[in-house]
This record gives C-alpha cells, sequence and structure tokens, in this order.
C-alpha cells in the first residue's frame, strides 16, 4: 500500500469517527470543556455502555483524550482543531445546501466557537 493511500485511509478513519450524530454531539460537549462520562451520557441521553462504544471509537481515532482522575475518567478534546473541523463542515452545509429558514435560523443560532 503506498503511503498516498495509507494517508486518505487514515483520513477516512477520521472522518468515519465523526460519522454519528451523537459523536458529533459528544465533540460539541467536549469542545466546550472537559466532562466525565456520567455528565457526558447525562447530556446525550446516552446509556453508559453506548457512550463507551462512542468514546472509544473517539479516542481510537485520537479525537478525544481521557483522563483518570481517582475512579473518574474526564475526557476532553485531543485538539481545538477537532472542533474547528466541525465547525467547517457546518459552514460548507450551509453553503451548499438549500434548507428551510427555520433550519437555517437554529443552524446559525448556534456559537460558532462551541458547536460542533
Amino acid at each position: 500500500m503506498s503511503a498516498k493511500t495509507v494517508r486518505f485511509a487514515l483520513f477516512a478513519e477520521v472522518f468515519a469517527a465523526l460519522a454519528h450524530p451523537k459523536r458529533l454531539e459528544i465533540i460539541h460537549f467536549l469542545g466546550q470543556e472537559q466532562h466525565s462520562a456520567g455528565e457526558l451520557a447525562e447530556r446525550t441521553g446516552l446509556s453508559k455502555a453506548n457512550l463507551s462504544q462512542h468514546l472509544n471509537i473517539l479516542k481510537a481515532r485520537g479525537l478525544v483524550h481521557c483522563e483518570k482522575c481517582g475512579t473518574f475518567c474526564h475526557y476532553r478534546l485531543t485538539s481545538p482543531k477537532v472542533l474547528e473541523t466541525c465547525q467547517l463542515v457546518r459552514g460548507l452545509i450551509l453553503e451548499q445546501m438549500e434548507i428551510t429558514t427555520q433550519q437555517r435560523a437554529e443552524l446559525v443560532q448556534l456559537p460558532q466557537k462551541d458547536s460542533a
């Protein structure tokens, strides 16, 4: 496999990790501040088991980091570029899709720095 093929395969793996609404929601919350698994489960409405699966995918792709504090794990984004990537895609969607006025208003109302 060529270096170019490997590079594009890695890109695809990162985008695959971002290709789930709940994982994007997790990134949104972690873009604001670090959270424990319990806090993320509560905010996203996911069971702890389901949240764990999503966090494992994000960790495996190097998008989220886990720091153990006693019996708790605190999660944070590995880089601000993770959130920036989501914001770029959001901007692309706003530019390229024709969406209803209400949907556009909902997307535009999201704070630029904190939205995924």
